[in-house]
């Protein structure tokens, strides 16, 4: 009966050491599990117990967001990994291929369009969206427009 508690304590000690949330999880299943033996439910029970509050914590996380598959913002186009992200480079000229070299922070850097932009670039400012590598991703920076009233 007590081996369960154990278990549940050991997993809370190592969830507060590593910051994820699967060591919760088998400290929740651990301690209902050992509920269930306290109770005198079988070893059967108590496993069955056991797994099925693990997956269900799981699922209830992985639907919360908790838990996801993959990054929505994903290092490559995040600020806080990145910091030439959202920068301004100014481009002299660009080649057929929409790649080109440029001076950012002291070094040549390789740069190419942003797939999504169609037309062939012009020379002028833009601004890095993305790193693919060593290459920086740029996109034009949009001008804002002047109205004027009449």
């Amino acid at each position: 009966m007590w081996i369960w508690f154990v278990v549940a304590v050991i997993a809370l000690i190592l969830e507060l050491l590593t910051g994820t949330f699967f060591l919760l999880l088998v400290a929740v299943a651990a301690a209902g599990a050992g509920v269930v033996s306290w109770l005198g439910g079988e070893l059967a029970w108590q496993l069955l117990a056991f797994s099925v509050l693990g997956i269900a914590g799981f699922f209830i996380l992985k639907s919360s967001g908790v838990i996801r598959r993959g990054s929505r913002n994903s290092a490559r186009r995040n600020t806080d990994v990145n910091l030439d992200i959202g920068q301004t480079v100014y481009v002299a000229e660009w080649s057929p291929m929409k790649t080109a070299v440029i001076q950012y922070r002291g070094a040549q850097w390789q740069v190419r369009l942003d797939p999504a932009e169609t037309g062939n670039p012009t020379p002028g400012s833009y601004r890095i969206t993305d790193v693919d590598g060593i290459v920086f991703v740029l996109a034009p920076v949009s001008v804002p427009t002047t109205h004027t009233s009449l």
